[in-house]
């Protein structure tokens, strides 16, 4: 896989940051789900409410959710749709790209 300047826990710490700023504009207290996947060029964070995370609290889990991409060379982090797997959103990002040969 490309390895360009964030790494995994870089990365986290920017999905967290997300997260922290959403809050402080109104948004429910998330927390990160598992690890960073690494899609090539962007990691892929997943995260869901504190309150069910911690609290098992079935009435605070968050639908329609995407996760949080933080692309590798430090651009703008984005965030994908609930619509689709991840996975098959990122392979269209990648085929998309210039340098993709698609």
């Amino acid at each position: 896989m490309a390895e360009i300047g964030i790494d995994a826990g870089r990365a986290k710490v920017i999905a967290e940051a997300i997260l922290a700023e959403n809050m402080t504009n109104g948004g429910v207290p998330c927390v990160l789900v598992g690890e960073p996947v690494d899609y090539e060029f962007w990691w892929v964070q997943g995260y869901q409410s504190r309150a069910f995370i911690e609290d098992d609290d079935a009435n605070a889990v968050l639908a329609g959710n995407g996760p949080i991409v933080v692309p590798k060379d430090g651009s703008a982090p984005f965030q994908l749709s609930s619509a689709l797997p991840a996975a098959v959103q990122m392979e269209r990002i990648r085929a998309a790209q210039p340098d993709s040969g698609a």
